[in-house]
Protein backbone atom coordinates (compact mmCIF):
# COMPACT_ATOMS: atom_id res chain seq x y z
CA UNK A 1 0.00 0.00 0.00
CA UNK A 2 1.59 3.23 -1.16
CA UNK A 3 0.41 6.16 0.85
CA UNK A 4 2.96 8.72 1.97
CA UNK A 5 2.16 11.29 -0.72
CA UNK A 6 1.54 14.86 0.38
CA UNK A 7 -1.81 15.15 -1.32
CA UNK A 8 -3.88 12.14 -2.32
CA UNK A 9 -7.22 11.89 -4.07
CA UNK A 10 -9.87 9.28 -3.42
CA UNK A 11 -8.93 6.18 -5.40
CA UNK A 12 -12.31 6.04 -7.12
CA UNK A 13 -11.67 9.40 -8.77
CA UNK A 14 -7.96 9.34 -9.44
CA UNK A 15 -7.30 6.95 -12.32
CA UNK A 16 -9.38 8.57 -15.04
CA UNK A 17 -7.85 11.98 -14.37
CA UNK A 18 -4.31 10.66 -14.57
CA UNK A 19 -4.96 8.81 -17.83
CA UNK A 20 -6.61 11.79 -19.46
CA UNK A 21 -3.83 14.18 -18.61
CA UNK A 22 -0.88 11.92 -19.28
CA UNK A 23 -2.01 10.99 -22.75
CA UNK A 24 -0.13 13.96 -24.15
CA UNK A 25 3.07 12.68 -22.53
CA UNK A 26 5.82 14.44 -20.62
CA UNK A 27 8.94 16.20 -21.69
CA UNK A 28 10.45 19.63 -21.97
CA UNK A 29 8.51 22.31 -23.72
CA UNK A 30 9.36 23.48 -27.20
CA UNK A 31 8.29 26.21 -29.56
CA UNK A 32 4.91 25.58 -31.19
CA UNK A 33 4.14 26.22 -34.81
CA UNK A 34 2.33 29.41 -33.81
CA UNK A 35 5.56 30.75 -32.34
CA UNK A 36 4.60 30.26 -28.70
CA UNK A 37 6.82 28.59 -26.13
CA UNK A 38 5.15 25.58 -24.54
CA UNK A 39 5.99 24.89 -20.90
CA UNK A 40 5.04 21.49 -19.52
CA UNK A 41 4.21 21.30 -15.81
CA UNK A 42 4.05 17.78 -14.35
CA UNK A 43 2.71 16.96 -10.91
CA UNK A 44 1.52 13.79 -9.22
CA UNK A 45 -1.87 15.21 -8.20
CA UNK A 46 -3.94 18.26 -9.06
CA UNK A 47 -2.41 21.38 -7.49
CA UNK A 48 -5.43 23.52 -8.36
CA UNK A 49 -3.50 25.46 -11.00
CA UNK A 50 -5.71 24.91 -14.05
CA UNK A 51 -7.39 28.33 -14.05
CA UNK A 52 -4.11 29.97 -13.11
CA UNK A 53 -2.45 28.50 -16.20
CA UNK A 54 -5.09 30.16 -18.37
CA UNK A 55 -4.59 33.46 -16.58
CA UNK A 56 -0.83 33.24 -17.01
CA UNK A 57 -1.17 32.52 -20.72
CA UNK A 58 -3.31 35.66 -21.15
CA UNK A 59 -0.79 37.87 -19.36
CA UNK A 60 2.13 36.16 -21.16
CA UNK A 61 0.93 35.84 -24.78
CA UNK A 62 4.12 34.09 -25.87
CA UNK A 63 3.61 31.22 -23.39
CA UNK A 64 1.45 28.11 -23.61
CA UNK A 65 1.22 25.77 -20.61
CA UNK A 66 0.57 22.03 -20.79
CA UNK A 67 -0.50 20.31 -17.58
CA UNK A 68 0.37 16.66 -17.01
CA UNK A 69 -0.48 14.40 -14.05
CA UNK A 70 1.70 11.33 -13.54
CA UNK A 71 0.62 8.79 -10.94
CA UNK A 72 4.16 7.69 -10.02
CA UNK A 73 6.05 10.87 -10.81
CA UNK A 74 9.06 10.33 -8.50
CA UNK A 75 9.86 6.96 -10.09
CA UNK A 76 9.55 8.34 -13.62
CA UNK A 77 11.59 11.42 -12.77
CA UNK A 78 14.47 9.26 -11.54
CA UNK A 79 14.58 7.61 -14.96
CA UNK A 80 14.30 10.93 -16.79
CA UNK A 81 17.13 12.50 -14.83
CA UNK A 82 19.37 9.48 -15.36
CA UNK A 83 18.71 9.56 -19.12
CA UNK A 84 19.02 13.36 -19.20
CA UNK A 85 15.86 13.63 -21.26
CA UNK A 86 12.10 13.49 -20.87
CA UNK A 87 11.65 15.67 -17.78
CA UNK A 88 9.15 18.51 -17.87
CA UNK A 89 10.04 22.17 -17.65
CA UNK A 90 8.53 22.36 -14.16
CA UNK A 91 7.92 19.39 -11.86
CA UNK A 92 6.07 19.23 -8.55
CA UNK A 93 7.37 17.00 -5.75
CA UNK A 94 5.77 16.43 -2.36
CA UNK A 95 7.65 17.47 0.75
CA UNK A 96 7.99 13.77 1.53
CA UNK A 97 9.71 12.96 -1.79
CA UNK A 98 11.92 15.96 -2.57
CA UNK A 99 14.57 14.53 -0.21
CA UNK A 100 14.94 11.57 -2.56
CA UNK A 101 16.30 13.95 -5.19
CA UNK A 102 18.65 16.00 -3.05
CA UNK A 103 21.66 13.80 -3.88
CA UNK A 104 20.94 14.73 -7.53
CA UNK A 105 20.28 18.40 -6.82
CA UNK A 106 22.68 19.59 -9.53
CA UNK A 107 20.29 18.18 -12.14
CA UNK A 108 17.91 20.97 -11.16
CA UNK A 109 18.31 24.68 -11.78
CA UNK A 110 19.69 26.65 -8.84
CA UNK A 111 16.85 29.12 -8.45
CA UNK A 112 19.09 31.40 -6.40
CA UNK A 113 20.94 32.17 -9.64
CA UNK A 114 17.65 33.62 -10.90
CA UNK A 115 17.08 35.97 -7.99
CA UNK A 116 15.09 33.67 -5.69
CA UNK A 117 15.65 34.38 -2.00
CA UNK A 118 13.64 34.35 1.19
CA UNK A 119 13.61 38.09 1.67
CA UNK A 120 11.55 39.70 -1.09
CA UNK A 121 8.40 37.56 -0.68
CA UNK A 122 9.36 35.25 2.19
CA UNK A 123 8.10 31.75 2.80
CA UNK A 124 7.96 30.39 6.35
CA UNK A 125 11.63 29.67 7.02
CA UNK A 126 11.42 25.91 7.66
CA UNK A 127 9.52 25.34 4.41
CA UNK A 128 11.93 27.45 2.37
CA UNK A 129 14.99 25.81 3.92
CA UNK A 130 13.83 22.30 3.13
CA UNK A 131 13.82 23.19 -0.57
CA UNK A 132 17.52 24.11 -0.43
CA UNK A 133 20.88 22.35 -0.22
CA UNK A 134 24.47 23.47 0.36
CA UNK A 135 23.44 25.31 3.52
CA UNK A 136 20.81 27.30 1.68
CA UNK A 137 23.05 28.46 -1.17
CA UNK A 138 21.41 26.17 -3.72
CA UNK A 139 17.66 26.73 -4.01
CA UNK A 140 16.37 23.50 -5.48
CA UNK A 141 12.61 23.98 -5.15
CA UNK A 142 9.98 26.60 -4.36
CA UNK A 143 7.38 25.74 -1.74
CA UNK A 144 3.76 25.60 -2.82
CA UNK A 145 1.20 25.15 -0.02
CA UNK A 146 1.56 23.67 3.44
CA UNK A 147 -1.06 21.49 5.04
CA UNK A 148 -1.53 22.59 8.58
CA UNK A 149 -3.37 20.01 10.65
CA UNK A 150 -6.89 19.76 12.00
CA UNK A 151 -9.50 17.17 12.93
CA UNK A 152 -12.74 17.00 10.95
CA UNK A 153 -15.60 15.71 13.08
CA UNK A 154 -19.30 14.94 12.75
CA UNK A 155 -21.28 17.30 14.96
CA UNK A 156 -24.36 15.04 14.81
CA UNK A 157 -22.39 12.08 16.16
CA UNK A 158 -20.68 14.21 18.80
CA UNK A 159 -24.10 15.38 20.02
CA UNK A 160 -25.22 11.76 20.17
CA UNK A 161 -22.21 10.96 22.37
CA UNK A 162 -22.84 13.94 24.64
CA UNK A 163 -19.65 15.68 23.51
CA UNK A 164 -19.33 19.41 22.78
CA UNK A 165 -19.58 20.51 19.14
CA UNK A 166 -18.03 23.98 19.23
CA UNK A 167 -14.59 23.86 17.52
CA UNK A 168 -12.76 25.57 20.36
CA UNK A 169 -14.23 23.31 23.04
CA UNK A 170 -13.68 20.22 20.90
CA UNK A 171 -10.02 21.08 20.35
CA UNK A 172 -9.61 21.40 24.12
CA UNK A 173 -10.80 17.80 24.56
CA UNK A 174 -7.58 16.40 23.11
CA UNK A 175 -4.38 18.38 23.83
CA UNK A 176 -2.48 15.11 23.22
CA UNK A 177 -3.05 12.00 21.09
CA UNK A 178 -3.47 9.95 24.27
CA UNK A 179 -6.35 12.23 25.24
CA UNK A 180 -7.72 11.82 21.73
CA UNK A 181 -7.81 8.06 22.35
CA UNK A 182 -9.56 8.56 25.68
CA UNK A 183 -12.24 10.72 24.04
CA UNK A 184 -12.60 8.00 21.43
CA UNK A 185 -13.26 5.41 24.09
CA UNK A 186 -15.83 7.67 25.73
CA UNK A 187 -17.50 8.11 22.35
CA UNK A 188 -17.60 4.38 21.63
CA UNK A 189 -19.20 3.70 25.02
CA UNK A 190 -22.16 5.83 23.94
CA UNK A 191 -22.32 5.38 20.16
CA UNK A 192 -22.30 1.74 19.11
CA UNK A 193 -22.86 2.07 15.37
CA UNK A 194 -19.90 4.31 14.47
CA UNK A 195 -16.17 4.30 15.03
CA UNK A 196 -14.58 7.35 16.59
CA UNK A 197 -11.95 7.87 13.88
CA UNK A 198 -11.66 6.54 10.35
CA UNK A 199 -8.25 4.85 10.51
CA UNK A 200 -4.87 4.91 12.22
CA UNK A 201 -2.86 5.58 9.06
CA UNK A 202 -3.92 9.22 8.89
CA UNK A 203 -3.36 9.59 12.63
CA UNK A 204 0.17 8.24 12.21
CA UNK A 205 1.05 10.70 9.42
CA UNK A 206 -0.08 13.58 11.60
CA UNK A 207 1.96 12.24 14.50
CA UNK A 208 5.21 11.65 12.65
CA UNK A 209 5.10 15.16 11.21
CA UNK A 210 5.32 16.51 14.75
CA UNK A 211 8.87 15.20 15.19
CA UNK A 212 12.10 17.03 14.32
CA UNK A 213 13.51 13.72 13.07
CA UNK A 214 11.42 10.76 11.99
CA UNK A 215 12.95 7.70 10.31
CA UNK A 216 16.38 9.15 9.53
CA UNK A 217 19.04 11.05 11.44
CA UNK A 218 19.67 14.61 10.35
CA UNK A 219 23.38 14.30 11.12
CA UNK A 220 24.20 11.54 8.62
CA UNK A 221 20.93 10.42 6.99
CA UNK A 222 21.17 7.01 8.66
CA UNK A 223 18.05 5.05 9.58
CA UNK A 224 17.25 5.78 13.22
CA UNK A 225 13.60 4.78 13.56
CA UNK A 226 14.32 2.11 16.17
CA UNK A 227 16.30 4.64 18.25
CA UNK A 228 13.59 7.31 18.05
CA UNK A 229 11.68 6.54 21.26
CA UNK A 230 9.17 9.33 20.70
CA UNK A 231 8.34 8.06 17.24
CA UNK A 232 7.90 4.51 18.53
CA UNK A 233 5.60 5.71 21.30
CA UNK A 234 3.46 7.55 18.75
CA UNK A 235 3.29 4.44 16.60
CA UNK A 236 2.11 2.39 19.58
CA UNK A 237 -0.44 5.06 20.50
CA UNK A 238 -1.82 4.98 16.97
CA UNK A 239 -1.77 1.18 16.76
CA UNK A 240 -3.54 0.87 20.10
CA UNK A 241 -6.42 2.93 18.73
CA UNK A 242 -7.21 -0.20 16.74
CA UNK A 243 -6.80 -2.48 19.75
CA UNK A 244 -9.02 -0.21 21.85
CA UNK A 245 -11.66 -0.08 19.08
CA UNK A 246 -11.28 3.68 18.57
CA UNK A 247 -10.39 3.30 14.87
CA UNK A 248 -12.77 1.95 12.26
CA UNK A 249 -9.95 0.58 10.13
CA UNK A 250 -11.21 2.13 6.89
CA UNK A 251 -8.10 2.28 4.67
CA UNK A 252 -7.02 5.84 3.79
CA UNK A 253 -8.18 7.27 0.46
CA UNK A 254 -10.35 4.29 -0.46
CA UNK A 255 -14.03 3.92 -1.34
CA UNK A 256 -14.49 2.23 2.06
CA UNK A 257 -13.28 5.33 3.89
CA UNK A 258 -15.30 7.64 1.64
CA UNK A 259 -18.43 5.61 2.38
CA UNK A 260 -17.73 5.70 6.13
CA UNK A 261 -17.53 9.48 6.04
CA UNK A 262 -20.69 9.73 3.97
CA UNK A 263 -22.82 7.33 6.01
CA UNK A 264 -21.71 8.43 9.47
CA UNK A 265 -19.71 5.30 10.24
CA UNK A 266 -16.72 7.41 11.33
CA UNK A 267 -17.00 10.45 13.58
CA UNK A 268 -13.57 12.01 12.92
CA UNK A 269 -10.88 12.16 10.29
CA UNK A 270 -7.48 13.85 10.23
CA UNK A 271 -7.75 16.95 8.03
CA UNK A 272 -4.93 19.14 6.79
CA UNK A 273 -6.26 22.17 4.91
CA UNK A 274 -6.06 20.55 1.46
CA UNK A 275 -8.12 17.61 2.66
CA UNK A 276 -11.25 19.62 3.39
CA UNK A 277 -12.34 19.52 -0.25
CA UNK A 278 -11.57 15.78 -0.40
CA UNK A 279 -13.73 15.24 2.69
CA UNK A 280 -16.58 17.22 1.16
CA UNK A 281 -16.29 15.15 -2.01
CA UNK A 282 -16.33 11.89 -0.09
CA UNK A 283 -19.11 12.82 2.34
CA UNK A 284 -21.33 14.45 -0.27
CA UNK A 285 -23.50 17.60 -0.31
CA UNK A 286 -26.16 15.98 1.85
CA UNK A 287 -23.86 16.16 4.88
CA UNK A 288 -23.15 19.86 4.66
CA UNK A 289 -23.43 21.35 8.15
CA UNK A 290 -22.97 17.98 9.84
CA UNK A 291 -19.18 18.37 9.85
CA UNK A 292 -16.92 20.82 11.64
CA UNK A 293 -13.15 21.26 12.18
CA UNK A 294 -11.13 21.59 15.38
CA UNK A 295 -7.45 21.84 16.19
CA UNK A 296 -5.48 18.60 16.08
CA UNK A 297 -3.56 17.41 19.13
CA UNK A 298 -0.22 19.24 19.38
CA UNK A 299 -0.62 21.16 16.11
CA UNK A 300 1.54 20.28 13.13
CA UNK A 301 1.50 19.87 9.38
CA UNK A 302 0.66 17.31 6.75
CA UNK A 303 1.42 18.04 3.14
CA UNK A 304 2.82 20.60 0.82
CA UNK A 305 5.00 20.43 -2.27
CA UNK A 306 7.81 22.08 -4.18
CA UNK A 307 8.11 23.22 -7.77
CA UNK A 308 11.49 22.42 -9.36
CA UNK A 309 12.98 23.22 -12.75
CA UNK A 310 15.10 20.40 -14.26
CA UNK A 311 18.21 21.59 -16.07
CA UNK A 312 16.97 19.67 -19.11
CA UNK A 313 14.50 22.42 -19.90
CA UNK A 314 15.18 24.49 -23.00
CA UNK A 315 13.31 27.40 -21.44
CA UNK A 316 14.95 28.00 -18.08
CA UNK A 317 14.03 31.66 -17.71
CA UNK A 318 10.40 31.11 -18.63
CA UNK A 319 10.07 28.02 -16.43
CA UNK A 320 11.56 29.78 -13.41
CA UNK A 321 9.26 32.77 -13.88
CA UNK A 322 6.21 30.51 -14.02
CA UNK A 323 7.25 28.54 -10.92
CA UNK A 324 7.93 31.75 -9.01
CA UNK A 325 4.55 33.20 -9.97
CA UNK A 326 2.65 30.06 -8.97
CA UNK A 327 4.33 29.98 -5.54
CA UNK A 328 4.12 33.72 -4.82
CA UNK A 329 2.19 34.99 -1.81
CA UNK A 330 -0.34 36.74 -4.07
CA UNK A 331 -1.28 33.52 -5.85
CA UNK A 332 -1.14 31.39 -2.70
CA UNK A 333 -3.59 33.71 -0.96
CA UNK A 334 -6.03 33.30 -3.82
CA UNK A 335 -5.60 29.52 -3.75
CA UNK A 336 -6.48 29.39 -0.05
CA UNK A 337 -9.53 31.60 -0.38
CA UNK A 338 -10.81 29.72 -3.45
CA UNK A 339 -9.63 26.14 -2.87
CA UNK A 340 -8.47 25.96 0.73
CA UNK A 341 -4.75 25.30 0.09
CA UNK A 342 -2.93 26.87 3.02
CA UNK A 343 -0.16 29.25 2.00
CA UNK A 344 3.46 28.70 2.97
CA UNK A 345 3.91 32.49 3.23
CA UNK A 346 3.45 33.89 6.78
CA UNK A 347 2.18 37.14 5.28
CA UNK A 348 -0.73 35.14 3.87
CA UNK A 349 -1.68 32.76 6.67
CA UNK A 350 -1.43 35.66 9.16
CA UNK A 351 -3.53 37.90 6.92
CA UNK A 352 -6.81 38.95 8.62
CA UNK A 353 -8.81 37.87 5.56
CA UNK A 354 -7.29 34.39 5.68
CA UNK A 355 -7.64 34.15 9.46
CA UNK A 356 -11.31 35.08 9.16
CA UNK A 357 -12.05 32.39 6.55
CA UNK A 358 -14.90 30.06 7.49
CA UNK A 359 -16.33 27.07 5.70
CA UNK A 360 -20.10 26.67 5.48
CA UNK A 361 -19.87 22.93 4.80
CA UNK A 362 -17.97 22.54 8.09
CA UNK A 363 -20.54 24.44 10.17
CA UNK A 364 -18.72 27.73 9.56
CA UNK A 365 -15.70 26.56 11.53
CA UNK A 366 -12.88 29.17 11.50
CA UNK A 367 -10.65 27.08 9.25
CA UNK A 368 -8.23 29.90 8.43
CA UNK A 369 -7.49 30.51 12.10
CA UNK A 370 -7.29 26.80 13.00
CA UNK A 371 -4.79 25.90 10.28
CA UNK A 372 -2.68 29.02 10.73
CA UNK A 373 -2.31 28.28 14.45
CA UNK A 374 -1.30 24.69 13.67
CA UNK A 375 1.46 25.89 11.37
CA UNK A 376 2.76 28.32 13.98
CA UNK A 377 3.48 25.30 16.22
CA UNK A 378 5.58 23.65 13.53
CA UNK A 379 9.25 22.89 13.85
CA UNK A 380 11.58 21.99 10.97
CA UNK A 381 11.36 18.30 10.09
CA UNK A 382 14.24 16.32 8.67
CA UNK A 383 13.21 13.75 6.09
CA UNK A 384 15.84 11.34 4.82
CA UNK A 385 16.60 10.72 1.18
CA UNK A 386 14.72 7.41 1.47
CA UNK A 387 11.91 8.67 3.68
CA UNK A 388 9.13 7.94 1.20
CA UNK A 389 10.57 4.46 0.58
CA UNK A 390 10.56 3.30 4.20
CA UNK A 391 7.31 5.04 5.20
CA UNK A 392 5.28 2.28 3.55
CA UNK A 393 6.70 -0.30 5.99
CA UNK A 394 5.17 1.55 8.95
CA UNK A 395 1.86 2.17 7.21
CA UNK A 396 1.61 -1.52 6.39
CA UNK A 397 2.41 -2.37 10.01
CA UNK A 398 -0.53 -0.27 11.21
CA UNK A 399 -2.73 -1.99 8.68
CA UNK A 400 -1.75 -5.40 10.06
CA UNK A 401 -2.77 -4.29 13.54
CA UNK A 402 -6.09 -2.94 12.25
CA UNK A 403 -6.73 -6.27 10.57
CA UNK A 404 -5.98 -8.15 13.79
CA UNK A 405 -2.94 -9.88 12.29
CA UNK A 406 -0.33 -8.45 14.69
CA UNK A 407 0.04 -6.84 18.07
CA UNK A 408 1.39 -3.26 18.15
CA UNK A 409 4.87 -4.13 19.50
CA UNK A 410 5.32 -6.93 16.96
CA UNK A 411 4.12 -4.68 14.16
CA UNK A 412 6.67 -2.01 15.13
CA UNK A 413 9.50 -4.53 15.19
CA UNK A 414 8.61 -5.86 11.76
CA UNK A 415 8.25 -2.32 10.38
CA UNK A 416 11.77 -1.47 11.56
CA UNK A 417 13.11 -4.68 10.03
CA UNK A 418 11.34 -4.03 6.72
CA UNK A 419 12.58 -0.42 6.73
CA UNK A 420 16.17 -1.59 7.25
CA UNK A 421 15.90 -3.80 4.17
CA UNK A 422 14.55 -0.93 2.06
CA UNK A 423 17.11 1.55 3.38
CA UNK A 424 19.96 -0.92 2.93
CA UNK A 425 21.04 -0.71 6.58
Amino acid sequence: MKYHASRRVWVVAASATVIALTASGCGSGAGDSDGKTTLTVTTQVDYGYRDLYKEYEKSHPGIKIREVLVDDLPKKLVTQLAANRGASDVVGLGDDTIGKFKPSYQRFVNLADHGVNNTDDPWVQWAYDYGTVEGGKYVMGLRTDIGGLGICYRTDLFKKAGLPTDPERVGQLWPTWDKFTEVGEEFRAKVKDASFTANTGDIWVGMENQHKETFFSESDDSLMADENSGLKQDFLTAANMSVRKVSGGYPPFTPEMANALKTGKAATAVCPAWKLDRTKEASGPGNSGKWSVAAAPQGGNWGGSYLLVPKQTKHTKEAVELARWLTSSKIQKRLFLSKGYLSSHPSVYNDPTVQAKKDAYFSNAPTGKIFAEAVDKMQPIYRGTKDSDVATAFMNALLRVEQGKQKPEDAWSQAVSDAEKVAGD
